[in-house]
């Protein structure tokens, strides 16, 4: 549902309605409106200014009306003393809380503007009437033709009520979407490319470029190694292979730990029947400098860990 038009239509045997003041019109129109709502809202309010009735329809419970208080008013549109003790004369309620409060007062309702309720049954003519005194009285508006309505269910489909014989306030216009701002390299994005132009510079080779897995593949010493800038957490992880298929019994992770403990910057890391040294750098900031000492650092570490490790070399040659 996009909208709601409601239309009452008069008997054909019905007299033609007698002359009548605009307020007197305007009440039996509004009571007429009032009897069509259903669990929806109706802001009656003037054209120049803020100053309004408002109702909320409710089948189960009754009509819940509002009347505008000071905090919706602009300081010249304020109103006196005289004419907020005419509204409670009226009938209406003080307001309960501030429009920001965070915690409105429990049941029953309450409201940042005047208010009362017409617990069901009521009457629509005896609203339309009090709405009408209101109006005329303490929000001393001259003539309906000051006034317009807004009408809406609980989701803000509009609902449009002819028989108000007001005009219907204008729909805002449709906000345009600013043109999206185009979106620069993320933090990620940016330490790749660092990372790819320092790699490039380091060994040498132009046509150095990511796999599919983000990884730079590249010559350290006579072995190959790999170089991966790592997103969460943010840093850049240098690595060479040393040894594949070895068995991690005890006695060899144990051996792996104490070889850790001496090591000043590296780490051997074994993986997957796998031996591999490693160095983790951070990423902020990153410098080029900070590269090329970890890929300097794992070539001269190499051999001196295989024999730590007790494990005879096998380097993994580059091809030509």
């Amino acid at each position: 549902m996009s909208e709601r038009t409601v239309i009452l239509e008069a008997s054909a045997s019905a007299a033609p309605p007698a002359p009548l003041p605009a307020w007197e019109a305007f009440e039996k129109s509004l009571a007429s409106a009032l009897s069509v709502l259903k669990d929806e809202f109706l802001v009656v309010s003037t054209k120049v200014g803020n100053r309004f009735v408002q109702f909320n329809a409710c089948a189960d419970q009754g009509v819940f009306a509002e009347a505008v208080c000071n905090a919706y008013l602009a300081p010249g549109e304020k109103l006196d003393v005289g004419q907020v003790e005419a509204l409670l004369s009226l009938g209406w309620a003080p307001p309960t809380h501030a429009p920001d409060s965070a915690a409105p007062v429990p049941p029953p309702r309450g409201s940042p503007n005047h208010f009362r309720e017409f617990p069901r049954p009521y009457s629509c003519a005896e609203i339309a009437r009090f709405a009408v005194r209101t109006l005329t009285e303490p929000l001393r508006v001259g003539t309906p033709a000051e006034l317009e309505y807004r009408a809406f269910d609980v989701e803000g489909h509009a609902v449009t009520l002819p028989v108000l014989h007001i005009d219907r306030e204008p729909a805002p216009p449709p906000r345009t979407k600013a043109p999206a701002k185009p979106r620069g390299p993320s933090a990620f994005e940016r330490l790749r490319a660092k990372v790819l132009a320092a790699a490039r510079n380091e060994t040498g080779l132009g046509s150095l470029a990511y796999d599919d897995d983000g990884t730079l593949l590249v010559p350290i010493g006579s072995r190959m190694g790999w170089v991966r800038p790592n997103e969460e957490p943010f840093f850049v992880r240098v690595h060479v292979h040393l040894l594949s298929d070895v068995e991690g019994d005890e006695d060899f992770l144990a051996l792996v730990h104490e070889v850790n403990s001496r090591l000043p910057m590296a780490r051997v890391i074994y993986k997957g029947r796998s031996v591999y040294l490693g160095i983790d750098f951070p990423a902020v900031p990153f410098r080029a400098e900070h590269l090329a000492q970890a890929v300097t650092t794992l070539a001269l570490l190499a051999d001196d860990v295989l024999s730590d490790l007790r494990l005879p070399a096998d380097p993994v040659k580059l091809e030509n």
